[in-house]
């Protein structure tokens, strides 16, 4: 979920429409069935979390421990509970983990919504 909102605000800082963002990566070969379902909520976060941060971070956060006892490294599921931490400094341990999405943005000097960045041309 944080790898798909990376990618969709990343496309809106570039000047794609969201809308159309969802449309292709769902529809790429990244598109699993998952991200499908999840990718509305991108377009606006369900009052009612399907999976919230505190829970996502106890399921993370379980996951390391064993790994730290197994000597296996995750580091994509080190860099997401950190991201899950700035996600309930905001406020958003109770949300749907579709409000990475938002965090992310949250984090952007320039908001998605009015992006100032566009695909160069040369």
């Amino acid at each position: 979920m944080l790898a798909f909102s990376e990618g969709v605000l990343l496309a809106e800082h570039g000047g794609i429409d969201r809308h159309l963002a969802l449309d292709v990566l769902t529809g790429s070969a990244i598109g699993s069935p998952m991200l499908k379902t999840r990718a509305p909520l991108l377009l606006q976060t369900p009052g009612t979390a399907w999976f919230d941060v505190a829970m996502m971070q106890k399921d993370l956060r379980l996951a390391l421990d064993t790994a730290h006892d197994l000597a296996v490294p995750l580091p994509s599921t080190a860099v997401t509970d950190e991201m899950l931490d700035a996600a309930r400094a905001h406020g958003y341990q109770h949300r749907d983990i579709a409000v990475l999405y938002q965090l992310l943005d949250d984090l952007t000097p320039t908001p998605a919504a009015h992006p100032n960045h566009r695909f160069a041309t040369t």
